[in-house]
């Protein structure tokens, strides 16, 4: 497939978007644009929604963007803004293929696409175990990433990658939150597949699979593609 690899930067959200044309990236900057633009209006007008790590609940009626983050926080058992910018990409995306038939939108380690031909994707670790895999996502898929020890994103847990596989980048964002907020400092590799193996009963309704990285401890659950080694270019990692 031949794209253009954009970058785009709006406060704290700073994207890598691959797009076939000029159009695509500018369909792609207005939805982000407009996504954020209603997140900050529902954190303006209640700034709970900003800072619970909790289900968040309202009797008002929420617009399509903050709904999909209230909906998939719900899924998850954690706070809507888990959700942010794996919403971000997804609604990008969707934009997106209104001009073209691949899309990609990296936000921050929350990957949304489009795309019918396999793509590699590496996970960027402290260590730099240059670790990767290459998927086929057959339409709208996403791989989204939580760290206790990379970049700025909140997360209560101690693992270097929680990667989660999934359709729906908002529901896999949350979860990528969730199970990455159980990792412990501590944790080896058997406590790390027990927090998967309890964590699963909820999550194999919603994503195919998840891996985590902590150390040199890799742990996996559900359908996940192959590991294998990748060169790592620092330069092409989405990031502020």
């Amino acid at each position: 497939m031949k794209y253009e690899r954009y970058n785009f930067k709006h406060k704290e959200t700073i994207v890598t978007i691959l797009a076939e044309n000029e159009r695509q990236y500018k369909l792609a900057v207005d939805a982000i644009l407009r996504a954020r633009r209603l997140i900050e209006e529902r954190i303006k007008k209640d700034p709970y929604f900003l800072i619970t790590y909790e289900p968040y609940e309202t009797e008002d009626e929420l617009d399509d963007v903050t709904l999909r983050m209230v909906r998939a926080s719900k899924i998850a058992k954690v706070g809507p803004m888990a959700a942010v910018a794996g919403t971000i990409s997804a609604v990008a995306v969707e934009k997106m293929i209104e001009a073209g038939n691949f899309a990609l939108v990296d936000n921050g380690g929350d990957i949304a696409m489009y795309a019918y031909e396999d793509i590699t994707i590496g996970i960027f670790t402290p260590k730099n175990l240059n670790l990767g895999f290459k998927i086929n996502p057959r339409g709208f898929y996403s791989v989204c990433t939580s760290s206790g020890t990379v970049g700025h994103s909140v997360s209560l847990g101690f693992a270097d990658a929680v990667t989660v596989f999934a359709k729906d980048a908002s529901i896999a964002d949350c979860f990528a939150t969730r199970i990455g907020n159980e990792i412990k400092e501590d944790f080896g590799k058997k406590e790390i597949e027990k927090v998967l193996k309890e964590l699963w009963r909820d999550a194999r309704k919603h994503i195919d699979g998840v891996i985590v990285v902590k150390d040199e401890v890799i742990g996996r659950i559900g359908k996940v593609p192959e590991l294998r080694k990748v060169q790592i270019e620092p330069d092409l990692i989405t990031k502020g």
